[in-house]
């Protein structure tokens, strides 16, 4: 059968209710018997924006057929397509495809189909995908009225920047269920204060129906260099007789941006002044925040190159401008350092850095906010903005996963600098103020995340300090991106270095660290290979257990210590088997089944229980959630109709499962 995946062809695929069952499409699959489409493995659909997944391991179902028949196992009709958008082939001899899918010829905003094969055989298939809309195209609004529309959200102080409109459909996450809309997609640019935004605005109403920030802010500044820890290797260059802080070789060059602007005509930052020193070591104290920046941002491209041959945030060698002494405005003002990503005035690309101060210096708020891990953090979230696959949106917990996977490979480019590495962040940044007088000494703990003042983080999913994901705006912190983090970063923590006890919902673990060696290429191969942009941590669960089979094998001690790691943070039952037999179960009662309006009941008689579904292929589809003694109401609004396998574990330990259909 010939297959199509030319980079203009579009793939459509098409089921009648007239097609006989007798009459399902089959083909002749490269030799072997012929198979058809109730063959493939179910797909499994772990949120309301359509995030799924499929295990296709020891099934030799070709890519060929999959991709000739991907509409019907998709369950989508004529006006659904899906267009080839590029395909590599990895180290492990993995090839992965990605497909984007459109409504009725228009682009349907961050889902995806991707297809990881080997050897012509499929093994994995992942993505985001909608079946369910109902929309006709409507007519954008004039570009003034969009104009207006964002000047009037934004409240800048000074000049603001609008791209071209691009039309879309955009979903939206009204907390049961992917709310689908026909949009102008807008990007916009405040640098004073510095706010960038990619807007969505209805077609219909003119309401902003999604805003995606595309500022990664790091309120998490970390251990350093030249200012905290002393002297440090970098590199700079000759200039008009004397030196500035540029590495020509890497392409890294530091500047100062006082009075950082961006230049409406040409496009590009302007208004800076290079860092000049008359002799190659910059020794004076004024410097050591620059140097610092230059020196951490040497170390994280040196780390990529040696840890995953990435050489530049872009893969290909991209100019990486960092900009220190930059007042980001507001009540914050320079106690900042952020990733700017915005594709206007030609696409600025940068890292920001802040003294700590504010007004002039008239008041400390934090020592300056730079070192390794602040460049090795800002670096990364242009690293996963180019993941090739969309990126983390910037909300919710995607965002949480953005910032957690940022503070991870920011604390692998730690440990790889040899420079006293550690597992907290920020040490020697915080100082103590009329805001708060007794700071923690550092910003964030992997280690312990709870034990952070001010700013706690949940060592457990939906634990003590979670924070609301529901309707993420900038006044929530984007639905707790910086604080809900804490649960990636202490499984990362776990995996690394190991550790026990009980978590938050009761569960007890015990979990032997593999080195922070192999956790770091088991993060960065679910980011780069699998993650989609509305990734959930029950998609980063599923994906790092593919990443760690791709890497170690499904049942290697690298799995089993990963499962572990994950069912310590609250998600996952802790184990590779999801079948347990039944015991106990005269102590539960599960009601009713068929569950038909999204909400079951869990009737028990003890404490420390806590319940997960999982699909008809043992993958997880719900995480833990806690269970009293007595009734308890489970709401699974937003779990398609099928088969699930209902787990309850009791102390700690696999107690009862039960299949549940719902209808």
């Amino acid at each position: 059968m010939k297959r199509i995946t030319t980079l203009a062809c579009v793939l459509a695929f098409t089921i009648t209710i007239s097609i006989a069952p007798a009459a399902l499409l089959k083909a002749q699959d490269r030799g072997r018997t012929e198979i058809s489409v109730k063959e493939l493995p179910k797909i499994s659909v772990s949120s309301a924006m359509g995030n799924f997944n499929a295990d296709f391991s020891g099934r030799n179902i070709s890519s060929d057929f999959l991709i000739n028949h991907l509409g019907e196992w998709l369950g989508t009709d004529g006006d659904h397509s899906y267009k080839f958008l590029k395909q590599n082939k990895d180290e492990l001899g993995i090839k992965h495809s990605v497909y984007e899918h459109y409504y009725k010829g228009v682009k349907v905003m961050d889902d995806m189909v991707l297809v990881h094969e080997k050897n012509g055989n499929v093994t994995y298939v992942n993505g985001e995908i909608i079946t369910d809309i109902d929309l006709s195209p409507k007519q954008q609004p004039t570009s003034n009225r969009i104009r207006s529309i964002i000047l009037s959200d934004l409240k800048a102080q000074g000049k603001v920047t609008i791209s071209n409109i691009e039309e879309v459909i955009s979903k939206v996450n009204n907390g049961r269920k992917a709310v689908m809309y026909h949009t102008s997609k807008v990007e916009a640019l405040s640098m004073k204060p510095l706010k960038a935004y990619t807007y969505y605005i209805d077609n219909v109403s003119g309401a902003v129906v999604k805003k995606i920030s595309r500022v990664h802010d790091a309120d998490t500044p970390s251990t350093s260099t030249t200012y905290y820890k002393g002297n440090q290797p970098v590199t700079v260059d000759s200039y008009n007789g004397q030196f500035r802080l540029k590495d020509n070789a890497r392409n890294i060059h530091t500047m100062n941006g006082t009075n950082l602007d961006v230049d409406t005509i040409n496009g590009g930052i302007i208004n800076v002044e290079e860092y000049i020193n008359p002799v190659a070591d910059y020794t004076d104290a004024n410097t050591k925040p620059p140097v610092e920046v230059h020196w951490g941002m040497k170390t994280a491209y040196d780390y990529y190159i040696a840890r995953h041959n990435r050489n530049s945030y872009d893969g290909n060698g991209a100019k990486i401008d960092n900009y220190y002494n930059f007042d980001f405005g507001g009540l914050t003002g320079g106690a900042n350092a952020a990733a700017l990503d915005t594709p206007l005035y030609g696409g600025i690309v940068c890292m920001l850095y802040g003294n700590g101060t504010l007004f002039g210096g008239l008041l400390t708020l934090m020592n300056p906010v730079v070192g390794i891990d602040v460049a090795g953090h800002e670096y990364s979230h242009l690293i996963i903005g180019r993941n090739g696959l969309g990126g983390l949106n910037y909300e919710s917990e995607s965002g949480a996963i953005n910032e957690s996977i940022a503070d991870m490979l920011g604390t692998a480019i730690e440990f790889y600098s040899g420079s006293s590495p550690n597992w907290t962040i920020g040490e020697g940044i915080p100082t103590a103020s009329f805001l708060n007088p007794s700071p923690s000494p550092y910003m964030r703990s992997m280690s312990d995340p709870n034990n952070v003042n001010p700013g706690p983080q949940p060592d457990t999913y939906n634990g003590t300090y979670w924070a609301n994901t529901a309707n993420p705006t900038a006044d929530n912190d984007h639905g707790g991106v910086h604080t809900n983090s804490g649960v990636g970063n202490y499984w990362f923590y776990l995996l690394s270095e190991g550790g026990s006890g009980t978590n938050d919902i009761g569960n007890a673990f015990n979990v032997t660290g593999i080195t922070i060696g192999k956790a770091e290429k088991i993060i960065y191969r679910a980011l780069t290979n699998y993650m989609t942009p509305n990734t959930t941590y029950m998609d980063a669960y599923n994906f790092t257990k593919q990443a760690v089979t791709d890497l170690y094998g499904a049942s290697s001690n690298e799995q089993q210590q990963n499962v572990k790691a994950w069912y310590a943070v609250g998600i996952g039952n802790g184990v590779l088997a999801t079948n347990e037999t039944v015991r106990v179960q005269d102590q539960f009662s599960v009601y009713p089944n068929p569950v038909r309006d999204g909400v079951f009941t869990v009737e028990i008689d003890k404490n420390n229980v806590s319940v997960e579904l999982y699909d008809a292929s043992g993958r997880l589809i719900k995480g833990a959630q806690k269970l009293n003694k007595g009734i308890n109401k489970v709401n699974i609004g937003d779990v398609h109709k099928g088969i699930y396998l209902l787990k309850i574990t009791s102390d700690g330990s696999p107690a009862f499962s039960k299949k549940i259909i719902v209808e």
